[in-house]
């Protein structure tokens, strides 16, 4: 009933195919779009959630150690649908995209087996979240409706854009770019962002706050982009 009164005096249009959208569980996004996001195939590794259907337990990397957090996982496959979506949220001002989003991130919490009770967004530098006017992982935070802290971690170097850039040149650009700035910090954190690309960013990101004193560094995110798809 509420969408229907909704629908007659504030109509809105998919972001993704313009038809206009009857039922607002999405946010501007309709079921029919949002039934061509894909979440990611099982089974996936323990650690770090990468799909590896060959392998039971750890994929290569996490049983080489090549990660500095102890958990992740993401709700979606990185797709074109998806894709558009995020940077709709980060380039188009379409923050009221980040609630529902923020929604299945919670369920995602508790169905997950995740430890932490913190989240903390993976943070911009001030003079990129100056000109974007928000950070975009700060309100997917916000939108789980669990307790945020996103003054514990700053980004002091304002690096280049990852996009486009090899897994050994984002942890190349990456490295150093984080600072804790409040040493009471939780046991168990999660770090919140919304896509998981290689992992260059949360894994600095994990070494920063357990060179801090944290435990435990768990990972959550939107989508993920497939190892078949990093350059």
């Amino acid at each position: 009933m509420l969408d229907a009164i909704l629908n007659l005096l504030f109509p809105v249009t998919c972001i993704l195919c313009q038809c206009q959208v009857l039922e607002r569980r999405h946010g501007p996004v309709c079921p029919g779009c949002w039934g061509k996001m894909s979440p990611l195939p099982r089974p996936i590794c323990m650690q770090c959630g990468m799909p590896a259907p060959a392998i039971e337990g750890l994929c290569g990397s996490c049983r080489l150690g090549e990660h500095a957090f102890d958990y992740a996982r993401s709700l979606l496959v990185f797709n074109d649908p998806i894709r558009e979506v995020i940077h709709h949220l980060k380039y188009s001002d379409r923050v009221s995209l980040a609630k529902p989003r923020g929604r299945l991130l919670r369920e995602c919490v508790e169905q997950e087996g995740f430890r932490g009770n913190v989240i903390v967004p993976v943070p911009l530098h001030r003079q990129r979240e100056r000109k974007r006017g928000f950070n975009q992982a700060q309100l997917l935070a916000q939108a789980t409706g669990l307790e945020v802290n996103a003054g514990i971690l700053k980004r002091k170097r304002n690096t280049k854009s990852q996009t486009g850039l090899s897994r050994s040149q984002r942890a190349l650009n990456l490295a150093g770019s984080f600072h804790v700035t409040d040493q009471r910090i939780p046991r168990c954190v999660i770090v919140l962002d919304d896509v998981y690309t290689t992992g260059s960013t949360v894994h600095e990101i994990a070494k920063t706050l357990k060179r801090a004193g944290v435990d435990r560094v768990e990972v959550l995110t939107v989508a993920r982009v497939l190892r078949s798809e990093i350059p």
